[in-house]
């Protein structure tokens, strides 16, 4: 049976891309003011082609998300709340705008900046707590959409914390979606009052 010309075409762009694609290491040399020389993590232009790798973790592809999912794993979507803000009287989040995850996984706004509120780094401490029952080694994959780095900056801060199994999902909903995933509305997580 004979591939149709346009798959063709698109696996080659794709093979091409990806044999260009940098690491995060030539990343960081290339635009070094972009990432935060303490941490490493990139702290402006988040809406970029990321990495072809991630410090410390593993890069994923669908069907490894697949696995992993069905293995336990807590997928976690960090993708932003666009405008939205949370109430501090009960952490609610309003005004986010309507987004679409991977089902079982769990939205988390905000958390993939490079660099975190007092607020919201307690946010995302305790509800990596809670998300893990406090089992630290507890698999969790991290994911927001294609050519984002909160994925790749939210992993990293996880296994900084000691969350030694953080893996990346680079394609994010995106990649979900083209590899034939469905996709459900989410919902952020609440931000606990007082952190």
């Amino acid at each position: 049976m004979k591939a149709a010309p346009r798959l063709i075409a698109a696996l080659a762009l794709l093979a091409g891309a990806a044999a260009q694609a940098e690491t995060s290491a030539e990343a960081r040399a290339r635009a070094p003011e972009l990432f935060d020389p303490a941490t490493g993590l990139r702290i402006t232009r988040y809406r970029a082609p990321t990495p072809q790798d991630i410090p410390g973790a593993l890069a994923l592809d669908a069907d490894a998300v697949r696995a992993a999912a069905a293995a336990g794993a807590a997928l976690i979507d960090v993708a932003s709340a666009g405008a939205g803000v949370y109430f501090e009287e009960d952490g609610a989040w309003v005004g986010s705008e309507d987004h679409a995850t991977i089902p079982g996984a769990i939205w988390l706004p905000e958390v993939g900046r490079g660099a975190l509120s007092p607020e919201i780094e307690a946010y995302f401490r305790a509800a990596l707590a809670r998300i893990t029952g406090g089992d630290m080694t507890r698999r969790l994959v991290f994911f927001c959409i294609a050519d984002c780095w909160m994925s790749w900056n939210a992993a990293q801060r996880a296994a900084s914390w000691g969350y030694p199994a953080s893996d990346w999902f680079p394609l994010g909903v995106d990649g979900w979606a083209e590899s034939g995933g469905a996709r459900v509305p989410a919902s952020p997580m609440a931000v606990a009052p007082g952190g």
